[in-house]
């Protein structure tokens, strides 16, 4: 009796655990390493439990049939940390289609940016989650799942960057430390010390590399508009230009231009979690195990 309590028990924490990490799938505490590891220990324990139980009484089956199924649920749980892990920030630039490491049939599609739309708020508000033949629109502020993929949309700042030589040829701008090398789309992924966001990209033809702080507004000071602060530099060299910019204004220095358009553009983050239809398979065998052995406990006490 005690050793079936146990297994009852045992399978029901896995069950919260996992119906936990289920709900809140971005809850940082979720995805700890103790978690993962007690979870193990208790799948592994269960399976032992529930081996043991197949060549015992009727009762003691289903109280192995419960032990069964927080094994499936607890795999399940694993296999989201394994495969997935806590939430990051997918790293990838409009136009771009990303596909996790660990799925083939996952890709996150990131719809293109021109001139002048983050400017105007005509910059897309959703991108396209593929999962085998069906797309799904995953709009700001949406969640999708597939299997133990949690994917999140969120509004993050960006700004689209033209330059021009001081004559106005039309240069190529690069971000030799993004994910896309040839893009002039910056996402700001890093924040500093003091929180606000960071990005830099460089003008190779002019010999130019652009360092970038943004500012959401700056309301001690009256200003209620994004803006950017820059440090222009000469490449391997020093500064050459200190300054601010706003969208849509033309910043004519260091021998070059520059035209900011500041906007949002959609961000994805990725979290793992317990597969919804492994989870539902779990915890409708811990229920039956429990029934089961509740009527074959009463039925006992009855001959009794």
């Amino acid at each position: 009796m005690r050793a079936d309590a146990i297994t009852f028990g045992l399978a029901l924490a896995v069950l919260a655990l996992a119906t936990f990490a289920l709900a809140h799938p971005y809850e940082p505490a979720i995805h700890r390493w103790e978690a993962a590891l007690t979870v193990a220990f208790a799948a592994i324990f269960l399976l032992i439990v529930s081996l043991r139980g197949v060549f015992a009484s009727p009762r003691q089956r289903f109280a192995a049939l419960a032990g069964l199924g927080g094994v499936v649920i607890a795999v399940a749980f694993l296999a989201g940390e394994l495969f997935v892990g806590p939430p990051q920030r997918i790293l990838s630039a409009p136009g771009q289609t990303y596909r996790p490491s660990n799925s083939a049939n996952v890709a996150i599609i990131f719809p293109p940016l021109a001139p002048g739309e983050l400017e105007h708020g005509t910059s897309h508000s959703t991108v396209d989650v593929v999962t085998g033949n069906r797309v799904v629109a995953l709009g700001v502020g949406q969640q999708v799942r597939v299997h133990s993929y949690v994917l999140r949309a969120d509004n993050w700042p960006a700004a689209y960057v033209q330059a021009w030589s001081a004559k106005h040829a039309a240069q190529t701008v690069t971000q030799p430390a993004a994910v896309a090398f040839v893009s002039p789309v910056l996402q700001f992924p890093v924040a500093d010390k003091d929180g606000l966001l960071t990005d830099s990209f460089a003008v190779p033809a002019l010999h130019r590399s652009v360092q970038l702080k943004y500012y959401p507004g700056l309301p001690s000071r009256g200003i209620d508009i994004p803006f950017l602060q820059l440090e222009i530099d000469e490449e391997n060299g020093g500064s050459l230009f200190g300054g601010v910019a706003v969208s849509g204004r033309t910043l004519r220095q260091a021998g070059m231009e520059l035209r900011f358009d500041l906007g949002t553009y959609p961000v994805v983050s990725i979290a793992g979690a317990p597969d919804r239809l492994v989870y539902s398979v779990g915890a409708g065998l811990i229920i039956v195990g429990i029934f089961g052995y509740a009527l074959f406990t009463i039925l006992e006490n009855q001959k009794k």
